[in-house]
């Protein structure tokens, strides 16, 4: 009887432990970019072509990687990952090949009351203080994407 007593406070102990992970939040590296300047940077943030950084890897569940001519995309699909108490679902690194522009897109799931309070509270900056960069917001049902998009920098001076 002892034994299933201990196993039982083991297991009540040990399953909080792995059913609740800590979520991590993208506003300390991502809010200067979304609520402030999307110009270029020397590389996008989290990403150096084709992976991830190493602080996300253990949120990916998976990605998409597609390459065409006339775009590069690479999708990561994310677990436990929010942005200001928002989740975020899906990062999206993109480059289109034609017109020399880099995009990194965010996909928000606004599924619940909390979710869309917070995100109608973020000051997205729509008027971006850099040439060739810009912002762009969609929302479709329950989920928003909000996209920072610049050009590369040597294409628009030739």
């Amino acid at each position: 009887m002892k034994k299933y007593l201990y196993c039982f406070l083991l297991a009540m102990a040990v399953i909080p432990t792995y059913s609740h992970s800590a979520a991590y939040d993208l506003q300390q590296v991502m809010q200067d970019r979304y609520e402030k300047d999307c110009a270029i940077r020397d590389n996008y943030d989290l990403y150096e072509f084709p992976n991830i950084a190493k602080v996300l890897r253990p949120y990916v569940i998976k990605n998409k990687f597609v390459e065409e001519q006339a775009y590069v995309s690479n999708t990561f699909f994310l677990k436990n990952v929010e942005y200001k108490g928002i989740p975020v679902k899906s990062i999206e690194f993109s480059y289109g090949n034609m017109a020399k522009q880099t995009n990194q897109t965010l996909y928000f799931d606004l599924s619940t009351a909390k979710a869309q309070h917070n995100f109608a509270k973020i000051k997205f900056n729509f008027k971006q203080p850099k040439q060739s960069a810009g912002l762009d917001i969609e929302k479709k049902g329950k989920f928003a994407t909000v996209q920072c998009y610049w050009s590369d920098v040597n294409f628009t001076n030739q």
